[in-house]
């Protein structure tokens, strides 16, 4: 609980990074961008609707009552949940988003476990994750006490979140970076990870 609070203290200040650096944002856009399939999406975890109405993503599921108000007012269908424990029946959605909530979860496992039994058959998560094997990731880890946000949080490395989704019944499928500097300039996109902080990972649903 004491996670979900700080962002329902703090959505304004939320909104303003993203505000303040609209370029880094729109990088870490077109990354998931290149990876989104087609089909019936579900953001979780989608704070205040930033990414899902951007990227045409029509429902969330958000713990942080503040942060779905706001989402509610961009048009997205919220969910009062964790991902952990979806209110949401099997084979619901073609795919589902995760954008840097893997660092806040309880259990990443049981969620990972959890949007696989949501997905279609071939059904595709995309995770976008601080990746902490990487230059930018090493400097948040060492700062993070001082971050408002991130004090809490644990994050992981590509390798960690590939063995991961991999555990829960995830073929990996491809892989973009982004985000190699904090300054608010063009990110290039580079297939592969390891040197943008911003990493994406698209899978697949295994045979079930």
């Amino acid at each position: 609980m004491k996670k979900i609070k700080v962002f329902g203290d703090n959505v304004n200040l939320y909104e303003d990074w993203f505000a303040q650096n609209e370029l880094i944002f729109a990088a870490e856009l077109e990354a998931i961008r290149q990876l989104l399939p087609a089909g019936k999406g579900l953001e979780i975890g989608v704070g205040t609707g930033l990414f899902a109405e951007a990227l045409g993503i029509e429902d969330g599921v958000e713990p942080s009552a503040k942060m779905r108000a706001k989402a509610t007012e961009r048009g997205i269908n919220v969910i009062d949940a964790v991902a952990e424990e979806l209110p949401i029946s099997d084979q619901s959605y073609d795919f589902a988003l995760m954008v840097t909530v893997d660092c806040f979860l309880k259990d990443i496992s049981r969620a990972f476990q959890e949007i696989r039994r949501i997905l279609v058959a071939e059904g595709c998560l995309i995770v976008a994750f601080i990746n902490k094997k990487t230059p930018l990731g090493e400097m948040y880890e060492k700062g993070k006490q001082d971050n408002v946000f991130y004090k809490d949080a644990t994050f992981h490395s590509a390798q960690e979140i590939e063995q991961l989704l991999q555990e829960a019944g995830f073929t990996i499928k491809e892989k973009r970076q982004t985000v190699y500097s904090l300054n608010n300039e063009p990110q290039r996109i580079e297939k592969g990870l390891g040197e943008g902080v911003f990493s994406v990972i698209k899978v697949q649903v295994s045979d079930k």
